[in-house]
């Protein structure tokens, strides 16, 4: 009944979602591309593939080692599936070179196209990335005995809080999934106290430590990385959210005079780099874009001084805003001190092991409910620094201007994360297990 009233009110909706998407489809061409896809109409690039669901590029991220590991351990075709563009963009970025992956985007969660994307596609599996939820695509998986996963669980105070509220329909959703994989006890209980079966929870760790790192790829870069970024100090400031950069930029400019390099800013959506910018022009600082710095063009923004790169270059404090996607690690790697985003802002943070797993300092904002066990283990080796609006200046200005707190907390960080390794083999353990059970069932 709980499904059936859900259902009835995706259908209600649905001519007003189609309206919205072909608003969208009219004004911006990138959202054309896939539009069947959000109906049911996925490419069959993959014979029966373990189909992915990861809705940000955060998400993406998290789970390429498993990805891979199941191409490569399990050879095993995958078709990954998100929401957003950014999240297209980044699957490709990730996977382009590997024809046993394919991307596509997730239908919207009504029973008609998630029924014609089952039949199209015809999953061996389907892996829902932490928090993806869909209670349609999961009873409709059910119904066809596909064996349907959610890996890397995690579930905040306030995600549990609102969902609390509809018991009538997350409690069956819940114990429709064959395995709910979490990253941790805490996630464990709350699943749980919604409806989950308990013995088809269970603890594995997070995915986030399991962060597989190239050094080639980053030198891949790493040349033009430093022409960015010249000389003295480096603090990047990645997937920043709005009302960030502000507070950002005020203490950069704040900053005692003995200390100087490249503040970097790396918004977390495309659609705030104007906006980002502007607040860049406003600052008074010199700033430019790195769509607009190639190592041949002299083509500066900002007030950096007649359009020279040299005389950018020679500013003792400059700002470099990063608008282009998939560039944050090979940044990271520079930095010589990290602030993740989404933690100043109400949002809960972002990932901050990435920065952690290279052997950075890690500064984030009070507000990390997205990833409280992380920051509080990355807190207690003291390798990452809660900081506050009122605070921040005063936290990156002792960070910058003592490198051996820098070292010692980037080391902390980095032991950390190969310590918490781990959670990549029993995840894929498990995805094997269910396989072979469903293969002889």
């Amino acid at each position: 009944m709980a499904l059936f009233v859900y259902t009835c009110l995706s259908y209600l909706v649905l001519p007003f979602g189609v309206a919205f998407h072909l608003l969208f489809v009219w004004r911006r061409a990138e959202f054309r591309r896939g539009f069947w896809q959000r109906y049911g109409w996925l490419p069959q690039k993959q014979h029966h593939p373990v189909l992915v669901h990861a809705s940000s590029v955060g998400e993406l991220n998290a789970i390429a080692p498993l990805i891979t590991a199941i191409i490569s351990d399990l050879k095993l075709p995958v078709l990954v599936t998100t929401t957003s563009v950014t999240g297209q963009t980044r699957c490709q970025q990730l996977f382009s070179d590997n024809e046993r992956v394919s991307c596509g985007y997730l239908p919207v969660d009504i029973g008609l196209a998630n029924w014609l994307m089952l039949r199209r596609v015809k999953p061996r599996a389907v892996l829902l990335v932490e928090t993806e939820l869909w209670p349609n695509l999961i009873a409709t998986c059910a119904a066809q005995k596909i064996p349907t996963l959610l890996v890397n669980g995690r579930m905040s105070a306030r995600s549990a809080k609102a969902y609390v509220r509809w018991p009538w329909l997350v409690g069956p959703m819940l114990q429709k999934l064959t395995h709910l994989l979490v990253q941790d006890q805490t996630t464990a209980q709350r699943f749980i106290e919604l409806g989950a079966q308990a013995d088809s929870v269970s603890v594995l760790g997070s995915l986030k430590y399991d962060l597989v790192i190239e050094d080639s790829d980053l030198n891949n870069l790493g040349a033009l990385v430093s022409h960015w970024v010249p000389n003295g100090l480096c603090w990047v400031c990645g997937s920043t959210r709005s009302g960030e950069e502000v507070s950002l930029l005020r203490a950069w400019a704040q900053l005692p005079e003995p200390v100087e390099g490249t503040l970097v800013l790396v918004p977390r959506h495309p659609k705030r780099f104007e906006e980002v910018a502007d607040l860049c022009q406003q600052s008074g600082l010199p700033w430019l874009k790195y769509s607009q710095l190639k190592p041949q063009l002299n083509q500066v923004n900002g007030i950096a001084a007649d359009g020279d790169v040299d005389t950018y270059n020679a500013h003792p404090r400059r700002v470099l805003l990063i608008d282009t996607m998939g560039l944050l690690m090979h940044f990271y790697h520079r930095a010589d001190v990290v602030f993740v985003g989404g933690s100043l802002a109400d949002t809960g943070g972002h990932n901050p092991l990435e920065a952690a797993a290279l052997g950075k300092p890690v500064l984030m904002g009070p507000n990390c409910f997205n990833f409280t066990q992380v920051c509080d283990q990355l807190e207690q080796v003291h390798a990452l620094r809660v900081t506050t609006k009122a605070s921040l200046l005063a936290d990156i200005t002792e960070l910058l201007t003592n490198p051996l707190l820098r070292s010692s907390m980037g080391a902390a960080g980095a032991v950390l994360v190969k310590k918490e390794r781990g959670a990549l083999k029993r995840h894929l353990s498990i995805l094997e297990e269910t396989l072979e059970q469903a293969l002889n069932q």
